[in-house]
């Protein structure tokens, strides 16, 4: 802990603590979003893409409302870096007349890459981050590529899908793990899956195998190899879903990537105890994280 202290106290002589705003944008009609804006003028902006899963652009779900990814942005916002961040097609199904069986990973990867390029050509940012929270980090990754200057993945996995759900099943039972591999196998080969256990229908359900298999063909262990910007991996000894071990094994895909494992920081970027909470009695966001961030970006 003696380094992240020492590393916040510098950090805390080049903050500027600028005001900021967010403002709702509509770039097309599938990427819905906020800009959040510093009131001083900056060359610099992230896209913040969302995890898996109901959470939307600020990273709540309608079970869990915990606000990390607007937290996030307006951490760097005070510090001067804009950013955008967006809700996913998944979140917006009924209003785009859309069902899950429509939905293909590359879609995911297509509002990503509208998200950066509205940054460059319509706003005129100099600086493009990619910024990727868990499923994020491997559209992120993907995206990132030629198109920005840096990119960093926060709780990203370091498997594809299908590995890491049979790992996930494998604490339960070695046969499900077993079992669950041979599911993927058999959706690669044959495009469907023709008989499903009922104990892993959650999983393979019929609306959606084909986000699935276009979810499986990406690894990010093959995708972060293709980068050739600065990179910043970030994880929480917390994490429940992915852990440390994720984040050093996409390190080890690339040398000159920087790793950051933040202690007792969780899959939602707060702290990890009860006594760090703000004025609205949520948790804070990891008082080390929007330092490391800000740091890696103001230096690309």
């Amino acid at each position: 802990m003696k380094k992240f202290v020492f590393i916040l106290s510098i950090f805390s002589i080049n903050f500027c603590f600028a005001q900021f705003e967010d403002k709702d944008i509509e770039i097309n009609k599938y990427v819905h979003g906020t800009l959040c804006i510093s009131t001083e003028e900056t060359d610099i902006a992230a896209v913040i893409i969302p995890g898996s899963g109901p959470a939307d652009r600020d990273g709540n779900s309608p079970a869990f409302n915990n606000h990390c990814l607007e937290m996030l942005a307006h951490g760097l916002a005070k510090n001067n870096i804009a950013s955008f961040r967006y809700d996913r097609r998944l979140l917006r199904l009924k209003e785009l007349q859309i069902t899950t069986a429509n939905l293909s990973f590359d879609d995911f990867i297509e509002d990503a890459i509208t998200a950066v390029n509205y940054l460059e050509n319509s706003l005129n940012y100099k600086k493009i981050v990619v910024i990727g929270h868990s499923q994020g980090s491997l559209v992120g990754m993907i995206v990132a590529k030629d198109r920005a200057s840096g990119f960093i993945s926060i709780a990203g996995p370091a498997n594809k899908i299908s590995e890491k759900i049979a790992v996930q099943l494998s604490k339960k039972s070695p046969e499900l793990a077993n079992t669950t591999r041979a599911k993927f196998k058999e959706l690669r080969e044959t495009d469907t899956i023709k008989q499903i256990e009922p104990f892993l229908t959650g999983i393979f359900r019929p609306s959606f195998l084909q986000f699935l298999k276009s979810w499986d063909q990406y690894d990010p262990k093959e995708e972060i190899q293709k980068l050739d910007i600065p990179i910043l991996i970030v994880t929480g000894t917390k994490d429940m879903q992915i852990s440390p071990k994720d984040a050093e094994e996409l390190k080890a895909m690339v040398s000159n990537a920087e790793l950051l494992l933040l202690e007792n920081m969780t899959h939602i970027l707060k702290y990890d105890t009860e006594t760090r909470k703000n004025e609205e009695g949520e948790l804070v966001l990891h008082p080390d994280l929007v330092p490391a961030l800000t740091k890696f970006i103001q230096e690309l």
